[in-house]
């Protein structure tokens, strides 16, 4: 009887660590919506912001769990709470959530959106000269761009990259588009902007849901990503896109 006793003991001793493993593995586990961005988050996993994520965690003991849609899927995914983390759209998200709900990384880089025309035309200076006109913008970018688009009157054609925009743009379809730098810097030959009159101006980072597990995995994968960055890795894998951007930028806290 002693030993059933002990034997029944033994195993329920070895259940609870094999319970208590799953939960760990689990705790650290990340699920990350990856929206579609041009050469920086790709499908194939390829992208430069991807390749500088798998740097980064490959020093982590975490697993992530990264599963691609297009922008609107991954925004809607992370909203409903089927996903931790997502790549970008912070300002996406911020207004659908309180400031103490997210938190986010140190910058995976930076971009700037600006208005583009053909190459040799005059730039343009503001969406307000575009009344009435067609404008390309990519698809899932209206959620950073609203402020710029509304109440302009603007004949707006959503597609689906950059790539067909500046094709209809040199086909005369459209009057202007709106595009990201770097996402649109392989373009760049092609068109004509104002350096100096970007329409917005922030950082791509990784958004999270403000919980403990994933303040404890922003504080580990910011202080790797900042190593990355100053040690020259970040220009190494973004080549031309690669836009500079200072080392002290904040991570995991709006105000940190």
């Amino acid at each position: 009887m002693i030993r059933g006793k002990s034997m029944r003991g033994f195993l329920l001793s070895i259940l609870f660590v094999l319970c208590a493993s799953a939960g760990a593995s689990e705790r650290d586990r990340i699920r990350l919506a990856v929206p579609g961005f041009s050469h920086l988050t790709t499908e194939a996993g390829d992208g430069i912001y991807q390749k500088i994520m798998a740097r980064a965690v490959a020093n982590l003991d975490v697993e992530l769990n990264a599963t691609f849609y297009p922008i609107r899927r991954a925004l809607l995914v992370f909203e409903q709470g089927e996903a931790d983390c997502i790549y970008s759209s912070t300002e996406a998200l911020e207004k659908n959530f309180r400031k103490d709900e997210l938190i986010f990384s140190f910058p995976l880089g930076k971009f700037s959106f600006f208005l583009f025309t053909l190459k040799n035309n005059p730039p343009i200076a503001s969406v307000s000269a575009l009344q009435n006109k067609q404008v390309g913008v990519v698809s899932g970018q209206e959620h950073f761009l609203h402020p710029f688009l509304e109440n302009h009157h603007l004949d707006v054609v959503w597609s689906r990259n950059d790539a067909l925009n500046v094709s209809m743009l040199e086909y005369g379809r459209f009057e202007a588009i709106i595009g990201a730098i770097p996402d649109i810097r392989p373009y760049l030959d092609k068109l004509s902007y104002l350096p100096d009159r970007p329409l917005l101006e922030s950082f791509d980072r990784l958004t999270c849901h403000n919980t403990e597990s994933n303040r404890a995995f922003l504080t580990e994968l910011s202080r790797e990503l900042k190593k990355l960055k100053r040690d020259g890795f970040y220009r190494d894998i973004a080549g031309p896109l690669y836009v500079e951007f200072d080392d002290d930028e904040p991570g995991v806290y709006p105000d940190s």
